[in-house]
């Protein structure tokens, strides 16, 4: 027993940055194409234009500020009530902060949070919280970033218990009007790792080797989305469909990257899309160590160290995204005591992401996108009348 859990924390460790990975939905079951192939539902620019479009793309997606945010506009009193918190694993850091996020804007709220109930990287565990936030008559659940559907039948009995239950960065669309979702989805980040690619694509054509990680299905989300914003704004890019292994994360040498390199010689890659930072991580590592420096790979989820290697420039490091984690916390809080008191939930499901580059990294130390021009506790409190 305890070996098996030091094996599963030192997994959840390693997935610290991955603020979407526990919060699943429908997988992507595109094969190996090129951008602009018939796969696509895009539009495919012209080359005269595309460029120029990827350039406004890239700098709508940096920007740090000045960003508009998907937010509540009916006013309401949340009342009193207990909320039940449930973090995907402790170990992670998004997941418990994401969880401490959601105890603040509870309290704030003037409702009791419980303790921070520790999912531990297991559904079982997950599940188990859960009903025992049904069986303790908790008013409503929120989950950090746990995929729905792996804890099914908890969630169901949560529902027929008319417990309202918000989750924070994840993707669940099989659980619509019974999980309210408060997340990017997907779509931003991998639209904004798209549109960099494409305004970094020299003479318009790039050969790109982009990941998947099955296990999380968010990623694959990021990938098409990734995958459609190339064949609109670089139509003549390629891109190379490939499979990441979440076992490799324990793994020394990041072995099915050293191989896809081993594969592609020096001179015939131009950029590698990590599934997530902290397989990125490894991968730039990797890269180092075998001398190679003629492609760029990014991530995503703004892992600090990560980030730190796209500041220091001298690696293939080069482009990340940072979520607004809690941002996405106080609405999970939000969209469960606005149904808990009669209220329609407000659309939630796209918020935006801020692209980091070697040009803003140094603005992005702590993981999370949190435009300083917005007081979201205060729009909150307001909405509250607290």
């Amino acid at each position: 027993m305890g070996s098996t859990f030091r094996g599963r924390a030192a997994l959840g460790a390693a997935l610290a940055a991955l603020v979407f990975a526990a919060g699943c939905g429908d997988d992507d079951d595109s094969s190996s194409t090129p951008a602009s192939s018939g796969d696509t539902t895009t539009q495919a620019a012209s080359p005269d234009t595309a460029g120029g479009d990827a350039a406004a793309e890239v700098a709508k997606y940096t920007k740090l500020t000045g960003v508009e945010f998907p937010q509540p506009d009916e006013p309401f009193d949340p009342g009193t009530g207990k909320v039940a918190v449930i973090s995907c694993g402790n170990a992670g850091i998004n997941c418990l902060q994401g969880a401490k996020d959601v105890q603040a804007a509870a309290k704030a709220m003037g409702w009791t949070p419980s303790p921070i109930f520790d999912g531990e990287f297991t559904p079982a565990k997950q599940a188990g919280f859960v009903q025992q936030a049904v069986q303790e008559k908790y008013d409503a659940i929120v989950l950090v970033s746990i995929d729905a559907q792996s804890i099914k039948a908890a969630v169901d009995a949560a529902a027929a218990a008319d417990i309202p239950i918000s989750c924070v960065m994840c993707v669940n669309p099989a659980f619509a009007g019974t999980v309210t979702d408060v997340t990017s989805g997907g779509i931003s980040e991998g639209k904004a790792i798209g549109a960099w690619m494409a305004a970094n694509a020299e003479g318009g054509k790039a050969k790109i080797v982009a990941y998947d990680d099955k296990s999380f299905p968010i990623v694959a989300a990021r990938r098409k989305n990734m995958t459609e914003e190339l064949a609109r704004l670089c139509p003549d890019c390629e891109v190379e469909n490939a499979d990441f292994p979440t076992s490799d994360l324990q793994k020394a040498g990041a072995p099915t990257f050293t191989g896809m390199l081993a594969s592609n010689p020096a001179g015939q890659l131009d950029f590698v899309a990590g599934p997530y930072d902290p397989a990125s991580i490894p991968f730039a590592k990797a890269a180092q160590q075998q001398g190679r420096d003629d492609f760029k790979l990014t991530g995503y989820d703004a892992s600090p160290d990560f980030v730190k290697l796209i500041a220091d420039g001298s690696g293939v490091a080069a482009a990340t995204t940072a979520a607004p984690f809690p941002y996405a916390s106080w609405g999970a809080m939000d969209q469960v005591a606005r149904i808990k008191a009669g209220k329609q939930p407000w659309e939630s499901t796209e918020l935006p992401v801020a692209l980091v580059t070697k040009d803003n990294a140094a603005q992005v130390t702590d993981g999370f996108f949190a435009p300083a021009d917005f007081d979201y506790e205060a729009m909150f409190k307001e909405q509250w009348g607290r």
